[in-house]
């Protein structure tokens, strides 16, 4: 005699299970409805075996799973996170799932940051899931478009007159000055010798990627690029100083200021570093006509030969080691020149659709005076 039987269903058990057995929307369900309503029929389970298509095995499982849990066994899946074989969520527990994805963890699990196996974790022991795989959770996340991303720093501007020097920036880069020339100015550095990771191309399955020393010597000292960026030509340029004092910033005016015609006004964009407000270098610009724009404090991305520093670091220092500072000025030089238009490709010949020393007259570049040897 079959002892297996499924307990007594309640009134509002035997409506939802006729209910779902009657769904066509979960063929699943259904058929382990219609177990159970059959058990409580008086079936046997080899009947109910054969009458559904069942294991008698299978069947004596479906039914010890509702006497233990009661209508919920009727979603269970005992086939989810076996290999080839996913489990489906409904979409009410993906969003769950994304809405935990997308919640601090710092108030759920006391941490920082997610990984999925703590993600994973988190959901089974909350009951959102009874069970998932690693790869099934990376899947779903990445199909809602949920993906780690990089966190950044950022600094709000608090000058009380952000809004008139910003917007006097932004006048200037709209409409050329008559009779003028703008000038993007900002120091670049410190350099010191030091390795610098990188990235560069391999070949698939290469067992050693670039190496650079962990670690090095300091006693090479450092140096400062003062460069400037023309707005109407698209030039960029700079020399090297050991320092970057009120001396050195004001002899870099002066090459600057030696490299356009001394009836043309230069303005000028600069943050507000000590040497920039110097009364020297003030009154040195003023008789000279050189007209100031001062960034607000904490806004230095108002000036716009900031994102020519990233290009400069990535291509000239990224991944390298220089052992002398000739050696890291030449680099830095060779990118300036190709950034110019001014480097040849291998065979000696400008690049294809450059002209050598042919530009519009603004980019001509005069003869330099005095001795500027970096």
């Amino acid at each position: 005699m079959d002892r297996v039987r499924v307990r007594r269903l309640a009134p509002p058990e035997r409506r939802r299970l006729r209910s779902m057995k009657r769904a066509r929307g979960n063929a699943v369900k259904a058929k382990r409805a219609g177990v159970i309503l059959l058990s409580a029929e008086g079936w046997s389970t080899r009947e109910i075996a054969q009458g559904v298509g069942y294991t008698v095995q299978w069947v004596r499982k479906i039914i010890h799973r509702f006497n233990e849990g009661g209508l919920k066994a009727i979603d269970w899946d005992p086939g989810a996170g076996k290999r080839g074989r996913r489990r489906k969520f409904s979409p009410r527990v993906i969003q769950r799932i994304v809405d935990t994805a997308l919640s601090p963890p710092q108030q759920l699990i006391g941490m920082t940051q997610w990984s999925l196996a703590k993600l994973r974790q988190y959901l089974i022991e909350q009951g959102i899931v009874e069970e998932i795989s690693l790869e099934w959770l990376r899947q779903i996340l990445r199909r809602a478009g949920v993906r780690l991303r990089r966190t950044k720093t950022w600094k709000e501007s608090k000058d009380p007159h952000f809004v008139q020097k910003s917007r006097r920036i932004g006048g200037l880069y709209e409409r050329r000055p008559e009779g003028g020339r703008r000038i993007c100015v900002d120091e670049f550095g410190p350099l010191n010798l030091a390795p610098r990771p990188g990235m560069c191309w391999e070949h698939e399955g290469s067992r050693r990627p670039g190496r650079l020393p962990a670690t090095y010597r300091r006693d090479g000292g450092v140096r400062h690029l003062l460069a400037f960026y023309d707005l109407e030509t698209g030039r960029l340029d700079g020399w090297f100083y050991e320092r970057k004092r009120t001396d050195e910033f004001l002899d870099f005016l002066k090459r600057v200021r030696s490299r356009y015609p001394v009836e043309e006004t230069l303005h000028v964009v600069l943050d507000n570093y000590g040497p920039h407000l110097s009364s020297r270098v003030l009154e040195w610009a003023e008789a000279n006509r050189m007209l100031f724009y001062f960034t607000p404090t904490n806004a230095s991305w108002l000036n716009r030969i900031e994102c020519h520093f990233a290009a400069l670091k990535k291509f000239a220092l990224a991944g390298s080691y220089y052992r002398s500072h000739g050696q890291l000025q030449g680099a830095i030089r060779s990118y300036l020149a190709w950034h110019n238009g001014e480097r040849p490709i291998a065979c000696g010949k400008p690049r294809t659709g450059q002209r050598a020393n042919q530009t519009r007259p603004d980019r001509k570049r005069p003869p330099r005076r005095g001795n500027f040897s970096t």
